[in-house]
């Protein structure tokens, strides 16, 4: 029989980007301005992400998530916002002491200042979409997540290891801190 605890905890993190891996070939690594290789399947960008959780027990919580992403790999403004219902690793019978691992799912959005702007760049519409305005691109995946490692230092306060996975086109990986309150 497995045993139920309620936990009520909200836990705020903060983190900043990054890295990013493009695991298929890209028609536009060549407008990559901080590609790291060649082929620019590794990119540097500049971002932000405030996270809010809240974990209704052991097993589960919900999360929210907003990345503004300052500079892309094409030097333009982008954004994510996501929420997610988030499970986490003692759904699995995982009880580790220092670490800790949850993966949200849920709708995600992914915005983006229009890269058409720039002459040299091969628009993908399968990936994003122009707005009417054509200030923006955009794309909405209903089955989006986050995946999140702690290291946690004392009970309230964590070092964490974001993963974004926005399959088959960006991987994104940031680095952050939070801090759990219990209720």
């Amino acid at each position: 029989m497995l045993s139920y605890q309620l936990v009520s905890q909200i836990s705020f993190g903060v983190s900043i980007s990054g890295l990013g891996y493009h695991p298929t070939p890209d028609a536009n690594s060549h407008v990559y301005k901080w590609k790291i290789d060649k082929k620019g399947k590794f990119i540097g960008f500049t971002g932000l992400t405030f996270a809010v959780s809240y974990r209704y027990n052991d097993y589960i919580g919900i999360k929210f998530v907003q990345t503004l992403v300052f500079h892309d790999c094409a030097g333009r403004f982008a954004g994510v916002s996501h929420i997610g219902i988030d499970f986490h690793d003692d759904i699995i019978c995982w009880d580790w002491t220092k670490s800790h691992f949850s993966a949200s799912f849920g709708p995600l959005w992914y915005y983006r200042r229009n890269w058409c702007k720039n002459p040299e760049y091969v628009n993908n519409p399968e990936f994003m979409k122009l707005t009417k305005s054509r200030i923006w691109e955009n794309k909405f995946v209903w089955y989006g997540g986050q995946i999140e490692y702690a290291y946690k230092f004392n009970t309230t306060d964590a070092a964490t290891i974001n993963l974004f996975p926005g399959h088959p086109y960006l991987y994104s990986f940031s680095l952050g801190v939070k801090r759990t309150m219990d209720n």
